[in-house]
């Protein structure tokens, strides 16, 4: 039988549906989903109010960048309620592209060569995404040398860490500094609120920008809506994705300080074919209130406390709210979990888990002790 859908490893589960925190297969298992396909269902899988959402849905199929569409400036004001920040959006359809926008809003801004970011972690699957960060260079390489990628080896002496990052910003040749407030492909790291505030005043001091990619930890998987509001910084400009809609439909955007944001204002200085499509915005609205209705943030808070409580039984956690890792030796965990109904990942020697923002305490329950029977 011919592939007609390229894939770069054979699939390991067909899958016929979805609800709440369950992953359905084509043969009727039910799976306990702890990916949330990678921080992406944060609301849960086919929540009733926002599928009603999209089936009642009677406005534009489609309108032109060019144009005004009132259903953007609704959803813009909501997103910048939530994150509290004085700022602008930019439209995109995921997290790539809006990755993508932020480096090219930083370069307008300040016109600099340089971006910092931590090796091996991940911000898309864009050229330039990828080089900020050296992944697959040995395939996709050799790629530009204005990239300054800090050694996750250099984790284990924040102090030090610290200090490099900042004496590289002081250079003012640093165009922009980015990461997730909690690094998800290197194992859920968690950065000492110093290492964050000291970046933000390095900053502050060299007019270098400062970019929070919020992708898998905005809306509500740390704990709080964004990540970065853990601690206690306000960031240039913050890329958002996956938990915007919950999976639902497809968008992303940059939300940029609005000084920022500003040297942007010229001819054809971004274009976004399918950025903020109607039915996307209604969907995302509806995913929004959805989670504030149900309080879905603090739900992530409280049962992160109590998923961190039944992972201290492993060695070395880590996380903030539902967005959870720790060490592992068994390179099948992975396999053994998923044999026994249970989704997470295993790379680096470290496991991952990601569940809905309304995960029952039974359901961290069980997916601890599958877990713990197969470690």
């Amino acid at each position: 039988m011919p592939e007609y859908v390229f894939r770069y490893a054979a699939p390991y589960l067909d899958v016929a549906n979805s609800k709440n925190s369950y992953v359905i297969s084509k043969s009727g298992k039910r799976y306990l989903d702890f990916l949330a396909g990678w921080c992406v269902g944060n609301a849960g899988w086919n929540k009733k109010v926002i599928t009603d959402s999209i089936r009642k849905f009677s406005g534009p199929t489609y309108v032109s960048p060019t144009y005004n569409y009132d259903g953007w400036e609704k959803l813009g004001e909501k997103l910048a309620s939530v994150t509290g920040l004085d700022a602008t959006c930019f439209r995109a359809t995921g997290g790539t592209e809006a990755v993508e926008l932020a480096l090219k809003i930083s370069k307008a801004y300040n016109r600099r060569k340089n971006f910092i970011a931590f090796k091996n972690a991940y911000h898309g699957q864009s050229f330039a995404c990828m080089a900020l960060v050296g992944l697959h260079e040995n395939k996709f390489g050799p790629y530009p040398d204005n990239y300054l990628r800090i050694n996750p080896l250099s984790m284990s002496n924040w102090d030090k860490l610290t200090e490099s990052v900042v004496n590289n910003i002081k250079k003012k040749n640093v165009c922009a500094f980015i990461s997730e407030p909690v690094i998800c492909n290197l194992g859920v790291v968690v950065p000492p609120e110093s290492f964050f505030q000291s970046v933000r005043e390095a900053c502050d001091k060299t007019d270098t920008v400062m970019i929070i990619d919020e992708v898998a930890t905005g809306f509500g998987r740390t704990g709080e809506w964004f990540g970065f509001q853990n601690y206690e910084i306000k960031p240039d400009i913050i890329t958002v994705a996956k938990g915007f809609s919950s999976g639902y439909a497809p968008i992303g955007a940059a939300v940029a300080d609005n000084k920022i944001a500003e040297s942007m204002r010229f001819d054809f200085s971004n274009y976004s074919t399918f950025g903020w499509q109607p039915l996307a915005v209604e969907t995302s609205i509806a995913n929004i209130h959805y989670m504030e209705k149900n309080k879905l943030v603090e739900r992530s808070k409280r049962s992160g406390y109590y998923l961190m409580e039944r992972l201290s039984e492993f060695s070395n956690p880590s996380g903030k709210g539902l967005c959870a890792g720790f060490w592992v030796k068994n390179i099948n965990l992975k396999k053994k979990c998923r044999d026994e109904g249970l989704l997470l990942d295993a790379f680096l020697f470290r496991a991952v888990l990601f569940p809905a923002l309304d995960v029952s305490k039974s359901e961290i329950d069980r997916a601890v002790d599958i877990i713990s029977n197969n470690l």
